[in-house]
């Protein structure tokens, strides 16, 4: 470095070197042993490519230990070169890639319910009393045959005396037909046949269940008049239960009915239902952008509740046979996707990708741009790019002119917009600060994903044409199924400069307070938003407060509308 303090006055120096580290970091290619060194005496943090000292330390602001600051040579071409000890320290993982099949679980939140074809409301065809009620508590077990209330009805007596009637005049055709009025009032067989045995009528009629279940819901008392057609008892089956889920319109074309399920419930710890997929509601739920779907779920011991809460997971088997690359090897800028191969002795190379489907385990469908076997790296390529970039930097110092580094977004004339569409974007800053404050305290927070999710979803589908430029990739974004808090945090990386363009454009209103911040993070390259001062970086919970203020957007005052 010191022909280069020469050549620039000390002030020249480090506003351009800064503006050259604001798009990575620079590692030391120092070598253990004696010898000839290719490293500089000069340390600088991972982090905070800002501070520099003259020695090994701790960064001021993150305490991370500080690393060499590396030479750069004149010549590098588009394989970046790094030391093999510094690529040791910096914990560079690979893997190496491969084919095989892909599959997604598509995740819904619901409730069980009474299978409705299973349930059997008693409701008398002639009018009467309930003399004695047997089925008097609600949830208790009723089998086929058991008695539920004792009947009186004066037309069932005239209806006893015509049947005993008919049967001592041995008239065939009478008898019958004083056995079919009797039937068609719903009394079983062997009940008629125990009637028209008897010598004189009976007073009242014992009331025999015609299903077994549980008393799911009684609507008569004793000494109550029971009304034609009025429905007395509910009795249910609940062998057999609904799982009625809600799931995200932009996943409603995943799921086909006959699909094979799982259920996993929060009252049951550990357990997991089987079922399928009976029922897909034909339209969308306007206020919270969600379709119904319907499992049924065998229950022979009744451990699913009417009620209880669920989450339903339908597999979804989207390739037989692709290239698959870890998702933590993709890096995504924003307007590209990368990744780096490892081509050995400290070698590194960038490759542009296309990449399609997410699928379980963070594997990701590779279009283009990988082939079997390549050699990817899965851990520290966030800091090759950033060795890369840095000097790239450094050559355009040397003569070819100052990298530009990526501006905030830029602040404008808000757009106007209507009260509904207001209100939309009100409720994606809503759920997307939510859901900034669950990671921050590490939390797996299921409700305020799919809240955010089916919010982006909702403005994506009614915003007007300027608006849409601005939201049409955030649905693919923010997905509502991500796996686990750690993989969230990787989903909000690029998602951070699609939000801070949308709200510089679209501003929220000022209930949130004067204005958004947004902030960056040099380690992992991401932006994210506050509506403080404070830095609370989600990204990595052992530095919370590590980031820097990029730009303010201003909220709405109402004038843009």
């Amino acid at each position: 470095m010191r022909w280069f303090r020469t050549a620039l006055p000390a002030t020249a120096f480090f506003v351009l070197l800064f503006s050259a580290a604001g798009v990575g970091y620079w590692f030391g290619t120092q070598r253990a042993g004696g010898g000839a060194s290719k490293s500089t005496s000069v340390f600088t943090c991972s982090m905070h490519p800002q501070v520099r000292q003259d020695g090994p330390g701790t960064c001021p602001i993150c305490r991370m230990e500080l690393v060499p600051l590396a030479s750069v040579p004149k010549d590098s071409g588009p394989a970046l070169t790094i030391d093999p000890v510094v690529v040791q320290n910096m914990g560079v993982r690979v893997a190496t890639i491969a084919r095989g099949p892909l599959s997604r679980t598509v995740h819904a939140f619901g409730a069980v319910r009474e299978a409705q074809a299973r349930q059997r409301d008693i409701a008398l065809k002639i009018p009467g009393f309930v003399h004695k009620l047997h089925a008097h508590t609600e949830g208790m077990a009723i089998s086929k045959g058991d008695v539920l209330f004792d009947l009186y009805s004066a037309e069932l007596i005239v209806a006893q005396e015509e049947l005993i009637a008919a049967r001592k005049s041995g008239d065939a055709e009478l008898l019958g037909a004083a056995r079919q009025k009797l039937l068609l009032w719903d009394l079983p067989a062997s009940l008629v046949d125990e009637l028209q045995a008897r010598e004189r009528a009976q007073q009242t009629i014992p009331w025999p269940s015609p299903v077994s279940g549980r008393l799911m819901r009684r609507d008569i008392v004793e000494g109550a008049p029971a009304m034609m057609n009025q429905s007395l008892l509910r009795i249910v089956d609940l062998s057999e239960v609904w799982l009625d889920a809600q799931l995200p319109e932009h996943e409603a074309g995943s799921v086909r009915l006959d699909m094979e399920v799982e259920a996993s419930f929060a009252a049951l710890p550990g357990r997991v239902a089987q079922g399928r997929i009976v029922y897909i509601a034909p339209g969308v739920d306007e206020a919270t952008r969600t379709v119904t779907v319907r499992a049924v779920l065998p229950n022979a011991d009744e451990a699913y509740r009417p009620g209880m809460f669920a989450r339903l997971h339908m597999p979804l088997s989207l390739a037989t046979d692709s290239v698959l690359v870890p998702m933590e090897a993709v890096l995504d800028t924003g307007d590209r996707q990368l990744a780096w191969l490892a081509l050995g002795d400290g070698k590194f190379e960038p490759r542009a990708l296309r990449v399609g489907r997410t699928g379980d385990g963070g594997m990701v469908e590779v279009l283009d741009g990988l082939k079997e076997g390549d050699r990817v790296v899965v851990s520290g390529q966030l800091l090759i790019d950033a060795e890369s970039q840095l000097r790239e930097g450094t050559r355009k110092l040397q003569g070819e002119g100052l990298l530009h580094k990526s501006p905030g977004p830029a602040v404008r004339e808000p757009l106007r917009l209507t009260p509904e569409i207001q209100q939309r974007v009100d409720a994606v800053l809503s759920a997307y600060l939510a859901v900034a404050d669950a990671l921050l305290h590490d939390k797996d927070d299921d409700d305020g994903w799919l809240r955010l999710a089916t919010a982006v979803q909702a403005l994506h589908d009614d915003a007007s044409p300027e608006l849409h430029e601005l939201v049409h990739g955030l649905p693919k974004a923010v997905p509502a199924d991500t796996a686990d808090v750690a993989t969230r945090r990787k989903t909000l990386i690029p998602a951070g400069r699609l939000f801070a363009e949308l709200f510089a454009a679209a501003r929220p209103s000022k209930t949130f307070g004067a204005s958004l911040i947004v902030l960056h993070c040099p380690m992992v390259e991401a932006d994210w938003l506050q509506t403080d001062e404070q830095v609370k970086n989600f990204f990595d919970l052992s530095m919370t407060s590590c980031g820097e203020v990029k730009s303010r957007l201003p909220l709405d005052t109402g004038a843009g509308r």
